[in-house]
């Protein structure tokens, strides 16, 4: 058996409850402006459970806020696979996609149908604003 055949025999997942601790964790440390440490928690939750659609999406915002926008790219597409309707995944996406010039239109198209979605509608509009929308 290779790596590969034992990989997919023990799939890596954390227990939910640890998942959203250590995104909640990461979340507040983006809040008081630690990205790094966001980053390095982030990174580590994604290794441990690579399945977590929520840590990819906020591992993006925090490569998007360092100034990182095709890491921010990449991990708002593998979140957007994981989970194509969550909201919170889809706004992640769409900020990633608005970081990178060639997908600016895409972002600004995506950011239109989440004005209607809750906190993650507060933010689409004020987005949109933004980019005169």
């Amino acid at each position: 058996m290779d790596a590969k055949d034992l990989i997919a025999t023990f799939p890596l997942r954390l227990p939910d409850v640890l998942g959203d601790a250590i995104t909640c964790l990461a979340g507040a440390e983006i809040e008081a402006g630690r990205l790094d440490t966001a980053r390095a928690l982030l990174e580590g939750l994604v290794v441990a459970d690579h399945a977590a659609p929520a840590a990819w999406a906020l591992l993006s915002r925090t490569h998007r806020r360092l100034g990182q926008p095709l890491a921010a790219r990449f991990c708002a597409e593998v979140a957007s696979r994981l989970a194509p309707d969550d909201p919170e995944v889809r706004l992640a996406r769409a900020e990633a996609q608005l970081a990178v010039p060639g997908e600016r239109a895409e972002g600004k198209r995506a950011l239109a149908p989440l004005a209607g979605e809750g906190a993650v509608g507060t933010r689409a509009r004020a987005l949109l604003a933004a980019l005169g929308e």
